[in-house]
């Protein structure tokens, strides 16, 4: 419960920004280490009503995880800002997904990480879903090996 996209509300129908919203929703809880919905408090409102563009750490220093608080957080604000255009009220404002993958990788890089060191998938992975290649994985990454059970089921 709280990673659903609030259009979906109202269209039920999920769509690839419905996703977005989800892992918006997802990058708050990395940095505050609490759930969506916590004590009846919803985090991305909890982010909003706090944050201060114009203040260090945008004035979230009461919702940051305590064990990542310590840190010296090198892009702290860019990711903060990925995360909020993910979780905006409507789709159309939202990024997608291989915008968002970009950002944190400008952002990994800026801090002197490098994206693509372990990465099993990278902004071109979702740039070539988008063209019209189907798997970003490879046609081998997930091939099913396991037998496909009879359904035939006989009645008594």
């Amino acid at each position: 419960m709280g990673y659903l996209d609030p259009e979906y509300y109202m269209t039920q129908q999920l769509t690839e920004k419905s996703d977005v919203y989800s892992y918006g929703v997802f990058m708050l809880e990395l940095i505050t280490g609490r759930r969506p919905i916590e004590r009846g408090k919803y985090i991305v409102r909890e982010v909003r009503i706090a944050m201060n563009k114009s203040k260090d750490l945008y004035s979230l220093q009461e919702l940051i995880d305590p064990i990542i608080g310590t840190m010296t957080l090198k892009g702290f604000d860019k990711f903060i800002d990925v995360a909020m255009k993910c979780v905006e009220e409507s789709g159309s404002a939202r990024p997608t997904m291989g915008e968002v993958v970009k950002e944190i990788e400008n952002i990994m890089q800026q801090a002197g990480l490098n994206p693509n060191a372990d990465s099993a998938s990278t902004s071109a992975s979702y740039t070539d879903v988008s063209k019209g290649s189907t798997d970003p994985y490879g046609k081998e990454a997930f091939q099913y090996s396991g037998n496909i059970p009879n359904t035939n089921i006989e009645p008594h």
